[in-house]
């Protein structure tokens, strides 16, 4: 670009300067001296017709198309960029997969906005790259991924540590707990991660620590060569080193870091760890045991569970399962089938319920004389309910958990004596399941509290060993097409359950089908169930709330607990897997200016109750069910009403 002032030297003020071949003026000159007295005006419509006769009669061109680059950077994003690499990069050919090959520019390039724009462009045709172009592609990507690991944590070390400082200024004013600004940073993390609380605080420790203690590592993750996964593991084993020997470890872990697989890189800092400081591993094994010691059941992925101690002694975990081993070891020379592995599962399972494994060496067989269809109630739950301390429970339930039973010889039999029936249990969690799926005619999964979806077996065998326990209560919810709840009512009294047998016809689970609606048969079972359980339904408000079940008193009945507790089946909060009916009923506006109705309470675990009343946290209910969440950072989250998608 020239520095020429317009007009430029030979044009008189108003010209315009040259035009390029076959573009039209813009003053309408210059199409022949019946246009050369034009007034000032011009039709934007008459000058497109006259460029187009112009093209017909060949005395202008059609302008060539131009096409912008694919990818386009700035000199400040490639300043440390080889101008020769560079160069190459951005001719012609250079901006396809070739630059990820071996030793060639993208292959070793650091992680930033360049990289990015380059492998992009080469995802979008990966079948054009060779496989060494490939690796090349992976190795980048994976780059860019620990730099934003980087970035993100970067933020969450910022955030963590503006917190600690506005909670210390709280503290040293004296404020009391629960009012401290700062003081749930994790919740609002968590928050925003979608994540639990104890995820969120994991991650706001490991950004502080790279930020003060590990500089290395922080680097190592900035330039792509270190992952979000080796950098916990190191922050790990340094947690409890003094700063001297964490800033040494920082230095020999993340320069082996790249080239170590996980196991190897935590092998290597544990033996660092003991090198330096052998207390420390005390210290951090001590503070393991203590926060993190408890037993455990999970739900695994394939839908099965998984049950055991967490942070427990090597002495205490080795003789534990040398027992185990001697009990399978007996089993299998008893005679009883199956692999040493299985036959531990089975000694495992029969001590933590009380049962002697070697039982199993005299126990004859079932003949199914324990589960006569004729004996048991035709009427049948949809649910059991986890008993709540505070609620008027029906007059015929007495006592607690097993004493209910009386004398041993009173006490249903269990797996120890049949190992293939269910022992009776009570519904300590809520079971959901569908009408249909109890009745044999579908196969939809049921929902056992926190452990997640439970396929047709297991729901049969969970139900019928929870209508063996005294405490377990049966409650219905209708659903919306929506699949939100429109409304609930709860069974008085025990209803035993057997499993139903599977039903011929539309909806057979074993063809894998449910109809879309009952047939006349199914209906007729399906008002059997609920005439058997007498359940009467109250309506659940949805949008706008007629306030028939507002109550005048602070804590509300049992029934508009159920009410609530069905319409959201989780804390309320962003992300919060806590069960309703472990959470506290919560007015949304305090009480009595907030309403005891459906509009006015929700279900909040006591974490998120503490939060939504400290400094910075509003909690709004437009409407019954919809909650509204402002974090002290002014960011808003709306959670819905449940929708049930095990129908």
């Amino acid at each position: 670009m020239t520095s020429a002032p317009f007009p430029g030297p030979g044009q008189d003020d108003g010209d315009q300067p040259p035009l390029p071949p076959g573009v039209p003026p813009r003053d309408g000159t210059g199409y022949g001296a019946d246009d050369a007295g034009a007034d000032d005006d011009w039709d934007a419509d008459a000058d497109l017709a006259r460029f187009l006769e112009d093209i017909e009669a060949g005395r202008a061109q059609i302008p060539e198309e131009t096409r912008g680059p694919e990818v386009t950077f700035s000199v400040g994003e490639t300043g440390d960029v080889d101008p020769a690499v560079l160069a190459a990069m951005a001719g012609p050919d250079g901006l396809g997969g070739q630059c990820f090959a071996t030793d060639k520019a993208a292959d070793v390039m650091r992680p930033g906005p360049l990289l990015s724009a380059l492998a992009e462009q080469a995802a979008q045709d990966p079948g054009a790259l060779s496989a060494d172009e490939l690796l090349g592609l992976v190795s980048a990507a994976r780059r860019l991924q620990n730099r934003a690991e980087y970035l993100e944590l970067t933020a969450v070390a910022e955030f963590t540590r503006r917190r600690a400082a506005e909670l210390e200024a709280a503290k040293a004013r004296k404020v009391p707990r629960g009012c401290r600004p700062g003081e749930f940073a994790d919740q609002e993390l968590a928050i925003e991660l979608v994540s639990t609380a104890q995820a969120a605080e994991d991650r706001m420790e490991l950004a502080t620590a790279l930020a003060t203690r590990l500089p290395q590592t922080l680097a190592g993750l900035a330039a792509g060569r270190i992952d979000g996964d080796r950098a916990a593991t190191i922050a790990c084993y340094t947690q409890c080193l003094s700063d001297e020997h964490a800033a040494l470890a920082d230095q020999v872990l993340a320069a082996a870091a790249p080239a170590l697989r996980y196991d190897q890189l935590a092998r290597k800092a544990a033996a660092l760890e003991m090198k330096l400081d052998p207390e420390a591993v005390k210290r951090r094994k001590e503070a393991a045991r203590k926060a993190g010691q408890r037993v455990q059941a999970r739900r695994e992925a394939s839908g099965n569970m998984s049950y055991g101690g967490r942070e427990l002694g090597t002495a205490d975990v080795l003789a534990a399962k040398a027992s185990i081993d001697a009990d399978a070891v007996a089993l299998r020379n008893g005679g009883l089938a199956g692999t040493l592995r299985e036959l531990r599962v089975l000694a495992f399972l029969d001590r933590l319920a009380g049962r002697d494994p070697l039982d199993r060496l005299t126990a004859t067989p079932d003949d199914g004389s324990a589960c006569d269809d004729s004996a048991a109630d035709p009427a049948t739950g949809t649910g059991p309910q986890t008993p709540d301390p505070t609620d008027d429970y029906d007059d015929d339930y007495e006592g607690d958990d097993y004493d209910d039973w009386g004398s041993d010889e009173e006490r249903p039999a269990g797996p120890g004596a049949h190992p293939d029936g269910p022992a009776p249990l009570p519904a300590l969690i809520n079971l959901i399941v569908p009408a249909a799926t109890l009745l044999g005619w579908s196969g939809a999964p049921a929902e056992a509290g926190g452990w997640g979806l439970l396929d047709r077996d297991d729901t049969s065998q969970f139900v019928q060993a929870a209508s063996m326990h005294p405490r377990t209560r049966w409650c219905v919810t209708l659903t919306r097409p929506d699949g939100t709840a429109i409304a609930h009512g709860c069974a008085r009294g025990r209803h035993s359950w057997s499993p139903a047998r599977d039903r011929d016809g539309p909806g057979n689970p074993r063809d894998g089908t449910d109809p879309p609606c009952p047939t006349p048969e199914q209906a007729a079972q399906l008002t059997q169930l609920l005439h058997g359980l007498n359940v009467t339904f109250a309506p659940i408000a949805k949008g706008n709330c007629d306030h028939r079940h507002r109550e005048d008193r602070y804590t509300p009945s049992r029934t508009l607990k159920h009410l609530v507790r069905a319409r959201n089946t989780r804390c309320t909060a962003p992300g919060c897997g806590a069960q309703a009916h472990c959470a506290d009923l919560d007015h949304t506006t305090a009480y009595p200016d907030g309403l005891t109705c459906e509009c006015g309470l929700g279900p909040l675990c006591r974490r998120h109750h503490r939060c939504k009343q400290a400094p910075g946290w509003r909690l709004d209910q437009p409407e019954p069910g919809v909650f509204r969440w402002t974090t002290p950072s002014g960011r808003g989250y709306t959670t819905t009403p449940t929708v049930y998608e095990i129908g």
